[in-house]
């Protein structure tokens, strides 16, 4: 016999429920490991028992299947969704599998064919593994190395910080190990968008940066009610001066030993700490539809190339990018001869978030703007994977040529 396959049922109606549980009862390899009658309830029990399927109702009150396979895909990636629905239209299925379903099933559905789509995608999410395995086993103890990510604009007031802080919480609520280090040395406030009082900043580091390790640095770190850590900006700005491109090399690199992703808050200028961030593996940069936005990253995009920084590794951020200003998101590309990689609308809770000190993925995680934010996390870790997976088969050819 093959193994459990462990099974959630969501469903806001208590009799399919039930009527499910019957059908599922008859196979021996289903483990049922809980009912939800709703779209958050789902989302709690599915990080709590960490099923292989989920069965999804697409119609439910208050949070819809919808709206939570896309939550789910993201906190719980390794469960796999199976929605259910009355409606068979081919919209109800393209949003279905936008969200992250591997499965459609339309009621009313036979227990034959309900079982064997559950054994189905199980089967399919196995094959996935595999992939996983080979890179944890075959690659012979091969550690993808932790992701530096750079926010960066030429012009202030584009939204930085607020994109630094969200991407930061989205990857904490994937369980990564985040850290961000608010490089904005004078005007630094990413310890403010969470509500944190400052005590001890890089300022402080700097001063002890000969004797310390990646372990006696982690005490000068904030850290979030979520387990986000936080390095912050000094609190006099004179204090900025003392800071340089060697303390933030390693800095980064300490960082580095206890985290899976540092995030980079910086400011409007390449300054000095700013350029030791060649080493960055993705650079955010950070635009909205203004001309001089535009002109000014412009410049900086002939910086880098001055500088022999890989413009391979940047990636244009448009924020605010539905407002009506005359500048149209296709015109990036004739602006900056780049592609826009995300593109992230006006959100009119981002002052409130601000100023409540709670990022938007957290206290607005269905508005427009938070939604397209996990997708933007989505397109960097699925960059991650293909890394992983081109630097295991080099690897892997590598060791077969040698023997």
């Amino acid at each position: 016999m093959g193994d459990w396959i462990r099974v959630l049922i969501v469903d806001d109606t208590e009799d399919t429920r039930t009527n499910i549980r019957k059908i599922l009862s008859f196979e021996s390899r289903i483990d049922i490991v809980g009912e939800a009658a709703n779209g958050f309830q789902a989302i709690d029990m599915a990080c709590k028992y960490k099923p292989d399927i989920i069965l999804m109702d697409i119609n439910m009150p208050d949070l819809d299947g919808i709206q939570a396979a896309e939550r789910i895909s993201l906190k719980c990636p390794t469960a796999s969704v199976i929605m259910i629905s009355v409606q068979g239209e081919h919209d109800y299925f393209r949003k279905a599998m936008l969200s992250g379903a591997k499965e459609f099933l339309v009621k009313p559905f036979s227990p034959d064919e309900l079982i064997q789509s559950i054994i189905e995608v199980y089967e399919r999410n196995q094959k996935r593994n595999i992939q996983v395995y080979a890179n944890q086993v075959l690659g012979q103890g091969y550690v993808q190395s932790p992701k530096i990510i750079t926010v960066f604009s030429g012009k202030g007031g584009v939204g930085k910080s607020l994109i630094a802080t969200n991407l930061a919480v989205g990857l904490n609520q994937l369980h990564k190990k985040v850290v961000i280090l608010d490089l904005d040395l004078m005007f630094g406030d990413v310890a403010a968008m969470f509500n944190l009082k400052v005590k001890e900043t890089i300022y402080h580091v700097v001063q002890e940066i000969d004797r310390l390790d990646a372990e006696s640095l982690l005490p000068y770190l904030l850290e979030t009610k979520s387990g986000i850590r936080i390095l912050p900006a000094p609190i006099q700005p004179e204090q900025s001066e003392m800071i340089t491109g060697k303390h933030i090399e390693k800095i980064l690199r300490l960082l580095r030993e206890t985290h899976d992703y540092i995030i980079v808050d910086t400011p409007a200028q390449i300054t000095d700490p700013v350029l030791a961030l060649d080493q960055s593996n993705f650079t955010l940069l950070v635009n909205t539809l203004n001309v001089p936005v535009l002109r000014h990253n412009r410049t900086v995009l002939e910086v880098m190339d001055t500088l022999n920084y890989p413009t391979d590794r940047v990636r244009l951020i448009i924020n605010r990018a539905d407002l009506d200003t005359g500048v149209k998101p296709k015109d990036i590309k004739t602006a900056l001869g780049m592609e826009p990689y995300s593109l992230l609308p006006e959100d009119k809770y981002a002052d409130l978030s601000i100023n409540r000190g709670e990022p938007l993925l957290e206290m607005k995680p269905n508005s427009r703007w938070a939604k397209q934010m996990s997708k933007l996390i989505e397109q960097i870790l699925a960059e991650d994977d293909r890394q992983k997976s081109e630097s295991w088969t080099k690897r892997f050819l590598w060791s077969r040529k040698r023997a």
